[in-house]
């Protein structure tokens, strides 16, 4: 739909509606998977509504569904947490060896909130691999399309996530 008065105003009034029923479920996802940051989870939300408003006013009409909405929140957090791994150059990964899921037995018995916290204390790139596998439910061949790795990079970067993870939980509990 071409951006004229009628046409633009139209727009507008439908993407006001849906901003008011879709943002919460945005900002949620968002700051899930951001690990609590307010501030970068309301960056994020704004950068996705904007690419909505963009899309919706070149006439494509599912822009203004959840589900794409919520698609280009996750490549937004791709997005900036491949830019962070970049800036930080944080690729002093641990060898893997090994290792699955029985090694995050630890992280049983801890609080959610202590989880978070580790969290916050990992690479980009770890966060990123976790929040796609255990937030996001991706297979590991879905997490290497995503990323443009092999699933033999993502199955050793998600040991080595798992790895960082427990020994963060682990030290702060100490």
């Amino acid at each position: 739909m071409p951006a004229d008065g009628v046409g633009d105003r139209l727009i507008r009034e439908q993407f006001s509606a849906f901003y008011g029923s879709a943002f919460g479920n945005v900002y949620r996802y968002l700051l899930r998977a951001v690990v609590g940051d307010h501030a970068l989870a309301e960056d994020l939300t704004q950068e996705t509504f904007a690419v909505a408003v963009a899309a919706a006013r070149a006439g494509r009409s599912e822009a203004l569904t959840l589900a794409w909405v919520l698609g280009v929140a996750r490549h937004k957090v791709i997005d900036h947490y491949r830019q962070a791994s970049r800036d930080k150059r944080r690729m002093a990964l641990l060898a893997a060896d090994g290792t699955d899921v029985d090694e995050m037995r630890p992280l049983a018995d801890r609080e959610p909130a202590a989880i978070v916290q580790a969290l916050t204390s990992l690479s980009a790139e770890h966060r990123l691999v976790l929040v796609l596998k255990y937030l996001d439910d991706l297979s590991v061949v879905q997490i290497a399309a995503t990323l443009g790795k092999s699933p033999q990079a993502v199955e050793s970067l998600l040991a080595r996530a798992r790895q960082s993870l427990v020994r963060a939980v682990q030290e702060a509990a100490s």
